[in-house]
């Protein structure tokens, strides 16, 4: 069955109605932000990064992974802010024109749908845009003012789950939370949202706008930067159980479209140093045009999710990432071809783009030229554009602060 959804898939049938043409058609490509043209000649040389000069406003801080792609290509970016009762804001840049466009802010949107409280901030978009079968972009949004890193006080403001429309630019706004949403992912029909604390997991049936809600579970303030869903509706999040006297367990937790959970499978390359609050979980997400997903953890492994009909997907730990020197990895990207992957991994020696073939175990790695940039932070993503550049998200020392920065990675080396 599995296999028959994703030819069907990978042919361009659609699998819900869009909202603007019943008959329009929505490959597994698509809908899963990806780009699966194979990559350049030379997937290992050494990439060509730009910096983007993003659109300024009051209060922006940084680009917290907050990246995606809609079915044309356009390349949307959440911005966020800092201090308290301020917003982050959305924005859309055209890579064939090297433009951006203002999609507006979310305390705004707030009050055009009546929703805003004096006060009231939402400072963060942090999860990843997603492109669902109906042609609309899902985010979340959320509140950090007040809240406890110990896991024990919500957000004042708590988060909400937005979407946009790519080419009408309306918002509309589906759900608020007590809990603070830091992750969106699916893959056509229905789209999750995962709320802290406690690893809340949230459902959002995009053809019936029916939600659901279960809690997986999380200790000691921990919360995972980001989750997986796959093409049957399936949900992936991490687990963690409180132990006397050692180290939490994790497991990763295997959820069908009802909610109901169908695997458990244990996380040995999780949490690393530090309280279980200082690490970041899941990190990284790549689709594969085979359906498989891989996923990097704070510690630096490198994880594939193998769905399978008719049974638990097949979870498997593949080593180090990258291979032989563990380090951050927070973002990662399909290059197409036999499966190569690439992302940027934080090491000791600063941030460098690493290429790999999990089949072959090939990898090459090269250093970001950072031309110039000061006091720099990148955070995860996994956008690239038509032509096949990838887009970092982060932070750089700026006028008195720090500010958001967004940089082009050119795999090909253009």
């Amino acid at each position: 069955m599995l296999l028959a959804l994703l030819l069907a898939v990978a042919a361009g049938w659609a699998l819900w109605p869009d909202d603007d043409d019943a008959a329009a058609a929505r490959s597994y490509e698509e809908l899963t932000g990806g780009l699966f043209a194979s990559p350049p000649q030379g997937p290992f040389r050494a990439p060509v990064v730009r910096e983007l000069k993003l659109p300024t406003f009051a209060d922006a801080t940084s680009v917290w992974g907050a990246t995606g792609r809609d079915f044309s290509g356009g390349v949307w970016v959440g911005v966020s802010t800092a201090p308290a009762g301020s917003s982050a804001r959305l924005f859309q840049y055209n890579a064939s024109t090297d433009t951006w466009h203002d999609r507006g802010s979310v305390v705004e949107q707030l009050a055009a749908a009546g929703l805003a409280r004096s006060g009231q901030g939402q400072n963060k978009i942090h999860s990843k845009i997603v492109p669902a079968g109906d042609g609309w972009l899902y985010f979340a949004s959320s509140d950090e003012e007040g809240e406890s890193p110990r896991g024990d006080v919500l957000p004042r403001w708590g988060g909400h789950l937005w979407r946009i429309h790519p080419q009408r630019h309306v918002w509309q706004h589906l759900l608020a939370t007590p809990e603070g949403l830091v992750a969106v992912s699916g893959v056509g029909r229905h789209v999750y949202a995962l709320g802290y604390w406690g690893h809340v997991l949230i459902q959002y049936d995009t053809a019936t706008g029916a939600t659901r809600r279960v809690a997986v579970g999380s200790v000691d303030g921990h919360v995972s930067r980001n989750f997986l869903a796959d093409i049957r509706g399936h949900a992936y999040v991490p687990r963690l159980r409180a132990q006397a006297g050692k180290a939490p367990g994790v497991t990763l937790v295997e959820y069908d479209a009802d909610l109901r959970e169908v695997a458990e499978t244990p996380l040995e390359h999780y949490l690393g140093r530090g309280t279980p609050g200082a690490n970041h979980g899941i990190v990284g997400v790549a689709y594969l045009s085979d359906g498989n997903l891989l996923f990097t953890t704070h510690v630096g492994h490198l994880y594939r999710i193998e769905p399978r009909p008719g049974a638990p997907s097949r979870v498997t730990a593949l080593g180090a990432w990258p291979p032989g020197a563990p380090a951050y990895g927070p973002s990662l990207f399909a290059l197409g071809g036999r499966d190569w992957v690439a992302g940027v991994v934080q090491a000791r020696s600063g941030f460098q783009w690493v290429a790999f073939e999990p089949a072959t175990q090939v990898a090459s790695t090269h250093p970001i030229d950072l031309r110039g940039l000061d006091k720099v932070l990148l955070y995860g993503s996994v956008t690239r554009d038509n032509a096949g550049r990838a887009y970092l998200g982060g932070w750089a020392a700026g006028v008195g602060g720090q500010r958001p920065l967004v940089l082009q990675v050119d795999p090909a080396g253009r």
